[in-house]
């Protein structure tokens, strides 16, 4: 596909991309613990077991994601970068929690290509 084709004049599922915004808040946080127990107080599921779910479960954010909740091959990048990244975490941390997750030493990698895509996604949104 043509890195540089024309984009969709709209989405078929806005509402993904909308949750997308808000795990790559998460994930951009400079400590995410406190958004995350504030949502489990609110009776939400929250914490990076939910992010897993969402990005490597719930969701293909491969090219077939263009025209529903993503734009173009560059989103489809971004979410890729940041799901190799977690993939690595995984792998060092197969039963950690939110913490370990937080601690690990690519989770700085993780939030600096985060808070790039939050701003990429934000600006075309």
């Amino acid at each position: 596909m043509d890195r540089h084709a024309r984009r969709p004049a709209s989405l078929s599922d806005p509402q993904r991309r909308v949750e997308i915004i808000l795990y790559l808040k998460e994930l951009a946080a400079s400590d995410p613990e406190p958004l995350w127990r504030d949502e489990r107080d609110q009776g939400l599921v929250s914490g990076i077991d939910q992010i897993f779910h969402f990005f490597f479960d719930d969701n293909d954010f491969d090219e077939s994601a263009i025209g529903q909740s993503l734009l173009d091959v560059e989103e489809v990048e971004a979410i890729e970068e940041m799901k190799i990244l977690l993939d690595a975490m995984l792998a060092d941390l197969p039963d950690g929690d939110n913490a370990a997750f937080v601690g690990h030493h690519l989770w700085q990698s993780l939030r600096a290509k985060a808070q790039e895509a939050q701003s990429a996604f934000e600006a075309r949104s």
